[in-house]
C-alpha cells in the first residue's frame, strides 16, 4: 500500500456483533485496495473488539483505536482524526458495502477533483435479505462537477453519509466535524448538511453500493433522553449558518424543507409514548418559522406543503380547544385517568420507577 492511502474508512463501532462479520468482510475485499480502515470501539461490552482484534491480525490495513463510551460524534471524530488517506469515507458496522464501491467513488472524486463525492444506495431487510433501491438523488445531474455550495436545494438532499467520500483537506479546512453530545443521535444532520453546504466541488454519482440495514431494533428510539436530539442537530446548523450572512440567505428556506424531513423521519422512529410530545415541538418550531418569514413555499413540494399544514392545523385546533375550555371554566379540567396513567408511564420511561413513586407521593402530600 502506498504511504498515503487514497481512502481512509471509519467504522464506528457499539456492540455491533450481529452485523460486524458482514461489515468487516465487505470493506477487506474491496477492490481498492490502498484503503486504511479504522475501526473505533465506542466502549463495546459484546465481543466486537475481539472480532476487530481477529481481523486486524489478518489485515495490516486496519487500525483500532479503543476507547471509552463517548458516543457517536466523538467516536466519529477519533476516527477522522487518525485518518491519513486522501479521502474519508463511512461505514457503519450493521451496514455492508459492494466490492467496487470505494474504488469507483474514489475514481470520480480523483477525475473532478471533489470535495465530495456522492452515491445512491439500498435498504436491506435482514428477515427476507431483499434490497430496495433508493434514488436520494434523483434529479440531480450525475456524473458532473458542480458547486454544492452555490446550489440552495443540494442541503435538503437527506444525509445519509456512508454513501459518500469526502476529501479529507477539506473537512479540515472547513472545520467540518460531528457534535459530540453524549448519548445522541442524528449527528449525521449537521454534518452532512455542513459538507453541502460548503463544497465547492461535489459529484453524484447514480449507482448505489451501500446496503443499509433498516430493520435493526437498536436503530428506533426508545429513550426519552434521545427524542429531541434531533433538534440538538439543526440548532447547530443554525448557529453555523449565522456565521455567514449570504450563506444563511441562501439556505435558510431550504433548511425548512430538511428540518420537516428529518422530524418527520424522527417522528415513525420515536416510541408512541413520545410521539404526541414531538409532534407538538415540530408544530411549535414551524410556527416560529412561520412568525420569522423563514418559510418559502417555492421549496416544498406539494406532498411536503400539506404535511406541514396539516401539522400546523393540528396543534392550532388543539390550542385554541384548550383556551376555550379555560375559558369556559376558568382553568382547564383536570387530565382524564388515561392522561394520568400515560403521563406516569412517560415518567417511568423517562426518568425511573422510584423517581416516579417519589413524585406521585410529592403531589400527594400538595393536594392533602
Amino acid at each position: 500500500m502506498s504511504t498515503v492511502p487514497a481512502v481512509s474508512i471509519v467504522m464506528p463501532v457499539f456492540n455491533a456483533l450481529p452485523y460486524l462479520y458482514e461489515s468487516l468482510d465487505s470493506v477487506v475485499n474491496q477492490s481498492l485496495r490502498e484503503i486504511e480502515i479504522i475501526c473505533v470501539n465506542d466502549g463495546s461490552t459484546d465481543e466486537s473488539l475481539r472480532v476487530m482484534q481477529e481481523y486486524a491480525a489478518r489485515d495490516s490495513r486496519i487500525k483500532i483505536i479503543d476507547k471509552p463510551n463517548g458516543g457517536y460524534g466523538h467516536t466519529m471524530n477519533r476516527g477522522i482524526a487518525a485518518a491519513t488517506g486522501e479521502y474519508i469515507g463511512i461505514l457503519e458496522p450493521d451496514d455492508f458495502a459492494d466490492p467496487d464501491m470505494f474504488a469507483d467513488l474514489y475514481r470520480s472524486a480523483v477525475k473532478y477533483r471533489a470535495d465530495v463525492v456522492k452515491s445512491n444506495y439500498y435498504e436491506y431487510k435482514t428477515a427476507d435479505g431483499s434490497n430496495s433501491f433508493c434514488e436520494v438523488l434523483k434529479g440531480r445531474p450525475y456524473d458532473t462537477l458542480l458547486c454544492p455550495a452555490m446550489e440552495e436545494t443540494s442541503v435538503i438532499l437527506r444525509p445519509c453519509i456512508w454513501t459518500a467520500i469526502y476529501r479529507r483537506s477539506f473537512l479540515e479546512e472547513r472545520h467540518i466535524v460531528f457534535n459530540e453530545t453524549p448519548g445522541a443521535s442524528y449527528q449525521d444532520t449537521s454534518f452532512a448538511f455542513r459538507v453541502l453546504a460548503s463544497a465547492q466541488r461535489g459529484v453524484y454519482v447514480r449507482k448505489g453500493y451501500l446496503h443499509y440495514r433498516t430493520d435493526n431494533e437498536n436503530s428506533s428510539v426508545k429513550s426519552g433522553g434521545k427524542v429531541f436530539c434531533i433538534c440538538d442537530e439543526f440548532q447547530t446548523i443554525q448557529a453555523f449558518l449565522n456565521t455567514d450572512a449570504l450563506m444563511k440567505q441562501r439556505f435558510i428556506g431550504p433548511l425548512q424543507v430538511l428540518k420537516l424531513d428529518s422530524y418527520s423521519w424522527n417522528l415513525e422512529r420515536i416510541a408512541p409514548e413520545f410521539k404526541e410530545k414531538f409532534r407538538d415541538q415540530i408544530a411549535l418550531e414551524f410556527i416560529k418559522a412561520r412568525y420569522e418569514n423563514l418559510i418559502e413555499r417555492r421549496f416544498f413540494d406539494d406532498k411536503r406543503w400539506a404535511q406541514l399544514q396539516g401539522l400546523l392545523a393540528e396543534y392550532e385546533a388543539k390550542e385554541r380547544t384548550a383556551l376555550a375550555l379555560k375559558k369556559k371554566y376558568g382553568k382547564l379540567p383536570p387530565p382524564s385517568f388515561g392522561q394520568r396513567l400515560k403521563g406516569g408511564v412517560r415518567c417511568v420511561l423517562d426518568h425511573g420507577l422510584i423517581y416516579t413513586v417519589k413524585l406521585f407521593f410529592r403531589k400527594l402530600r400538595r393536594a392533602a
